[in-house]
């Protein structure tokens, strides 16, 4: 597994992606079909692998899987060198994101005490000020509402509901769950906050894959 994934972190990341696309281009002559068919074989072999394995042994945070991406993206570039193509530079663009990425992405989970300010790595301070739960008639619950108050230079305030996200200094906030004492009061919540800062990318790769099908199929 590759234990410190922050040392390829930005910038060291994108020079490796540029290198990628540098290896793409020189190494043109890895466009042919049996090239292309040996890095996909290799790419479906190792995500059919990650399937089958415990939920525990990550294979693609692994240095067999990544050099099968490498290779894969590498003579997946050499092709769109030789033939330009808005499917397969979409495919190219979000499995290089994704990866690249993956770097610079953070996810964790944080239990936030009521009126209590939480001390992270983060840019930013963040705390739980009132969480409301609102009810039907029947008394199942309808809708969560926690609070917060995010304070870095300047403090904010921001309501966060289940599958509405609260969105902070590029970090996205999703409320998880809570805890409910016999009087009603919930002491703390928890939330999972990310940072994706690739993740435009990736999903400009989507929308060239989707332009690619219609394109393919209007014509």
């Amino acid at each position: 597994m590759i234990r410190d994934l922050y040392l390829f972190s930005f910038p060291i990341n994108l020079i490796i992606g540029l290198c990628m696309v540098f290896a793409g281009w020189k190494f043109r002559r890895l466009s042919s079909d049996r090239h292309f068919t040996v890095a996909l074989l290799l790419l479906i072999a190792a995500a059919i692998l990650q399937g089958v394995l415990p939920p525990y042994l990550s294979f693609t945070s692994s240095w067999p899987f990544v050099l099968v991406l490498v290779w894969f993206l590498t003579v997946l570039g050499s092709r769109l060198f030789r033939r330009f193509s808005l499917t397969g530079t979409g495919l190219w663009l979000a499995l290089w994101a994704g990866m690249l990425g993956s770097a610079d992405s953070l996810s964790m989970q944080l239990v936030l005490p009521s009126q209590e300010y939480v001390q992270t790595a983060l840019p930013f301070e963040i705390r739980l000020d009132r969480f409301s739960v609102h009810r039907y008639p029947t008394g199942e619950p309808m809708e969560f509402i926690a609070e917060l108050s995010l304070k870095n230079e300047t403090t904010f305030r921001k309501k966060l509901r289940v599958n509405h996200p609260v969105y902070h200094k590029h970090h996205q906030i999703y409320l998880l769950d809570y805890v409910e004492t016999t009087g009603g009061h919930v002491p703390y919540c928890t939330v999972l906050i990310t940072y994706q800062p690739w993740r435009w990318l990736v999903l400009l790769g989507i929308v060239l894959m989707l332009a690619g099908a219609v394109k393919r199929f209007i014509t």
